[in-house]
């Protein structure tokens, strides 16, 4: 009889606590997706790559442990196992976030650096065929380099706004570009300077 009534009064707690496992995990689900948008704003897949693939594939496998829970009869679901990975899935995006911030900012800082340099450059050159000595033989050539260091100061300006728009490959490669056009330049100004017996400044 004690069995019996000890039996009664278990079994509620063994339901209960069934019921409970049984569960969803929705609000760990939900962190972790708000986790992964924070990391996708962030280009974490971009400038923490390792670190993205690693929570992504936590979230894969989190949400593969609860679809396989979800196929199972109601009283036999337990979800702790999934929650857990939802758990390790944010704490891993947030991470790759952080990591994504830091590096997005050293680039940002080596391309503005990039940017600077070209600049200067750009400006000595523009110095340089100003002061170029003209004549018949020079003219047509210095005057197509002025036109073509106003397109390359046009080229910086875009570089420029590709920068402002966190756009660092496209202003990268538009500061390269321009760093080549202006050694082109170069070459061609100090042959131009060598038909009239100018020396190289």
């Amino acid at each position: 009889m004690k069995k019996t009534l000890r039996m009664l009064l278990v079994l509620p707690l063994l339901v209960a606590l069934m019921a409970g496992c049984s569960k969803p995990p929705e609000m760990q689900i939900a962190a972790a997706d708000q986790a992964m948008q924070a990391a996708q704003a962030t280009q974490a897949s971009k400038y923490a790559a390792a670190d993205w693939q690693m929570a992504s594939d936590t979230l894969q496998a989190a949400k593969a442990e609860k679809a396989a829970q979800d196929s199972r009869f109601t009283l036999f679901r337990s979800y702790g196992k999934s929650q857990a990975m939802f758990e390790k899935a944010s704490a891993l995006m947030n991470t790759a976030s952080t990591n994504a911030k830091a590096e997005m900012e050293r680039v940002r800082k080596e391309t503005e650096a990039m940017l600077n340099m070209v600049r200067t450059e750009l400006d000595s050159t523009a110095t340089m065929v100003a002061n170029a000595p003209a004549g018949k033989d020079t003219k047509a050539e210095l005057e197509l380099m002025k036109q073509d260091l106003t397109a390359l100061q046009q080229m910086l300006s875009e570089a420029q706004a590709e920068w402002s728009r966190n756009n660092f490959d496209g202003a990268k490669n538009k500061a390269q570009t321009i760093r080549d056009r202006m050694n082109t330049m170069r070459t061609q100004l100090e042959a131009a300077m060598a038909k009239r017996g100018g020396k190289k400044r």
